[in-house]
């Protein structure tokens, strides 16, 4: 048994330590702070943060090696690399690819007459139109204004926050912008299927806001989407231009 003397100042005594004893080893907190964060499983920002604390508290174990956890760490690196991954995805699907590349998406196939792409950003009656019947509602639009060009969210009428989680169905205004002009319009988004409870965020109606020929709307079938307050919605910019049409040449009159 290998053996130390050790001077105790109490007594003035040399005593003798046994070296094999070892004393338990405490943990990094470093490490117990990377799995802390892993703990809401499919949080993003909070299992990135995860990850970043397990690897500095293996550079701290190797540092201190009288601590223990470098398992931890390494269960945090990896479990939170997997989570942050699937969370995003899950995020990126259920609603904020819809936020990120705004309304241009969903009109997109509308006005290109593609049914199949509308069927992964729609749902309800505009899914089951026909390219014949798609194509009858853009030449309508066509005359009025011109060729799509892109949309984007509305900076003339915000979206109202309290409606936004209080019902299945929220108004999004936007501004669509056409070889004629921009004008307003309005986006009905389905947040959550109200049967299942389930996230969506798929949309489901269209309004082009038009004081003078008149609102059209999209699809036949499918209610409007819900009307903002007046406040919010007076008198809407439209910079639209009229698009030239033909017309018969005059009959010369007779003498």
């Amino acid at each position: 048994m290998n053996q130390i003397q050790h001077h105790n100042p109490n007594t003035d005594a040399l005593t003798e330590v046994d070296e094999s004893i070892q004393l338990p080893r405490s943990w990094n907190r470093t490490a117990v702070l990377a799995a802390m964060f892993c703990i809401p499983f499919f949080c993003p920002p909070m299992t990135l943060l995860g990850v970043g604390a397990g690897a500095i508290a293996l550079r701290s174990l190797r540092k201190n090696p009288d601590t223990k956890g470098a398992w931890l760490a390494w269960t945090s690196i990896s479990f939170g690399m997997v989570a942050t991954i699937v969370g995003a995805w899950l995020f990126w699907v259920s609603g904020l690819r819809t936020i990120v590349l705004g309304p241009t998406v969903a009109l997109a196939p509308l006005f290109s007459n593609d049914p199949q792409s509308m069927k992964q950003e729609w749902a309800g009656p505009a899914t089951a139109l026909t390219q014949e019947q798609l194509a009858a509602f853009t030449a309508q639009v066509d005359s009025r204004y011109g060729k799509f060009v892109s949309a984007r969210f509305s900076d003339q009428r915000p979206t109202p926050l309290e409606q936004s989680w209080k019902r299945t169905m929220v108004v999004i205004p936007i501004t669509i912008q056409f070889a004629s002009g921009s004008c307003e319009a309005d986006l009905g988004l389905e947040r959550f299927n109200e049967k299942t409870g389930k996230s969506t965020m798929v949309w489901r109606s269209l309004r082009i806001v038009d004081g003078v020929r008149g609102d059209l709307l999209f699809p036949d079938g499918e209610p409007a989407p819900p009307e903002l307050p007046a406040f919010e919605i007076a008198k809407p910019a439209t910079t639209i231009k009229p698009v030239p049409t033909t017309s018969a040449a005059p009959t010369p009159q007779q003498p």
